[in-house]
């Protein structure tokens, strides 16, 4: 006769089939159902969307900071000028634009923040952004985990709300995308977040609205804080040469 021991049984199955399913969930939702006060989560590629599966040119990047000692983090695709004209060609005046490649450009922070003038409470968002030749719209949803173009209707009823900003103009052609923020001074609640390409620059202000200040002030965490922000620096100015680029029209 066969005994079946309840105890055992729950546990094979708990091993075996919960905690993978939670795994998988957390996995291949991005952490997005997690609210960021638990983990701010990480930058992952959309496996849901088949886009996800063909050749990438783009690849997905990303650009950690703290402001005040609160986690912030953005993820986008990372495509390269090779030679074409962007702004106001491939990326099309008056026109919406996910600002970056393949999935949306995706904004999280663990601080309810004032960006460009319009609070957010903490959490995740997309940003997309009408371009112009005087004046940038940007947007800000709630919207995170549509395909990047694919700005419809339900995306756009999420839009916490959206502003302006004058581009600036770069002598130097910048070749591969980049958003990137700089140090700020100990104790400042206020940085900027850059957003570079081709010869487009865009300064998006960022204030932080938390009373409490979280920046570790001993030795030990202001050497890591500013090595890990001088490494990152580091590596964005190495990019790789364009003619390692295929041709490819519609990653942007």
């Amino acid at each position: 006769m066969i005994t079946i021991n309840p105890k055992k049984v729950g546990l094979i199955f708990l091993c075996a089939v919960v905690l993978p399913a939670i795994f998988g969930f957390i996995f291949f939702t991005r952490y997005n159902y997690i609210p960021v006060q638990l983990t701010i989560g990480e930058c992952r590629m959309d496996y849901t969307a088949m886009p996800t599966y063909d050749d990438r040119l783009s690849p997905l990047e990303s650009h950690s900071f703290k402001i005040r000692g609160w986690e912030m983090l953005v993820c986008y695709g990372q495509p390269a000028l090779r030679g074409r004209k962007i702004i106001g060609d491939k990326v099309p005046y008056n026109q919406l634009w996910r600002m970056g490649a393949n999935e949306p450009t995706r904004f999280y922070t663990t601080a309810d923040i004032e960006m460009g003038g319009l609070v957010l409470p903490k959490g995740r968002y997309s940003m997309y952004a009408i371009p112009g030749r005087f004046d940038w719209e940007i947007f800000v949803s709630r919207s995170i985990t549509h395909w990047g173009n694919d700005i419809n209707a339900e995306v756009r009823s999420k839009e916490v709300g959206s502003f302006k900003i004058k581009p600036n103009f770069l002598q130097q052609p910048v070749e591969l995308l980049t958003i990137r923020t700089e140090v700020p001074k100990l104790g400042e609640n206020t940085l900027d977040l850059f957003f570079e390409w081709e010869q487009t620059q865009l300064v998006i202000p960022i204030t932080n609205l938390e009373v409490e200040d979280k920046t570790d002030t001993s030795l030990k965490g202001l050497i890591n804080e500013y090595t890990k922000e001088a490494e990152e620096s580091k590596d964005k100015s190495e990019f790789e040469k364009p003619e390692l680029y295929k041709d490819n029209e519609d990653d942007n």
